[in-house]
This record gives structure tokens, sequence and C-alpha cells, in this order.
């Protein structure tokens, strides 16, 4: 099934990139979508998987952040 939706995934030229992850436990698909594609990119994957595996398709849509980094500007409440 996630085999199914990267090679999915290579058919759109909005898609910049598409991996598994956690393969063992169920895993899931990342893909790095530019923002004008997700909504029609998620319908078109979402049907073609229940066409495919009649499961409905789960997809979560998730922002960049700036990552890990210190923050200074904590006060010490002690």
């Amino acid at each position: 099934e996630l085999d199914f939706l990267v090679d999915f995934s290579k058919k759109y030229d909005e898609v910049i990139g598409a991996r598994m992850m956690g393969g063992g436990f169920g895993g899931c698909t990342i893909n790095i979508i530019h923002r004008d594609a997700v909504a029609s990119f998620v319908k078109e994957a979402s049907k073609a998987y229940f066409e495919k595996f009649n499961i409905k398709l789960t997809a979560f849509e998730a922002m960049p952040s700036e990552g890990t980094r210190i923050n200074y500007n904590i006060k010490n409440s002690l």
C-alpha cells in the first residue's frame, strides 16, 4: 500500500518528494507538495487508494516549522 502511494505521487509535477516512513507498523508516506496542489492531490490519491485497496485513505496536512532551536527568552520561575 505504501509503495502504491509513493508510486502514485510520482505522476504529479507538484509533488517535490515522497517517501515511506515506519513501514514495519503500518507506516505512512510523507509527501512534499506545492501548496496550491494539496487538495487536488489528496482527492486523487484518496480515490485511487480506495479503488485499489477498498480502504479509505486518511491524510494529514502539516507545515514545516523552524525546527529545533534554543529559546533564550525563558525566565526562571523559581
